[in-house]
């Protein structure tokens, strides 16, 4: 009886141990993370940080003219870039448009950069049509066990 009772014991012990935490999808962070950011405000400049190490690494990229485009994203970039006169996209509104993107508690699995990625492709005007594509695309990866 001891060592069913070990046994059980052990493997509730494994699953705790190797259950991935609900604010990551496939190690990096999703849109759980992103609205734990908005609990604390010591914690909401995070979101702002996020996306700007997320953008510098990308324009780091570009500006090496690497072949990497981790994100999936840089044409439409290009094309959001070409549109804004500015030659920069304003953080405070991506913000915006992510927190309005992960306001559908389905969706916050996805990790935050595909979230974004979601977000250039529509302000660089891609078509609804193309949007759910991807948008399925982006929910059937994060959902997969691979």
């Amino acid at each position: 009886m001891k060592i069913f009772q070990i046994t059980i014991l052990s493997f509730l012990i494994s699953l705790n141990i190797f259950s991935q935490d609900k604010r990551f999808t496939k190690g990096a962070e999703n849109g759980y993370m992103w609205v734990e950011y908005e609990k604390y405000s010591i914690m909401r400049d995070m979101k702002y940080d996020y996306l700007s190490s997320m953008l510098e690494r990308q324009r780091v990229i570009n500006l090496f003219q690497l072949k990497s485009d981790s994100l999936g994203c840089r044409d439409d970039i290009k094309i959001l870039l070409e549109k804004n006169k500015t030659n920069e996209l304003d953080l405070s509104f991506m913000v915006e448009k992510i927190d309005e993107f992960y306001s559908e508690e389905k969706l916050r699995i996805i990790p935050i950069a595909l979230a974004y990625c979601y977000c250039v492709k529509e302000l660089a005007g891609k078509s609804k049509k193309e949007l759910a594509e991807y948008l399925i695309k982006i929910l059937k990866f994060s959902e997969s066990e691979e």
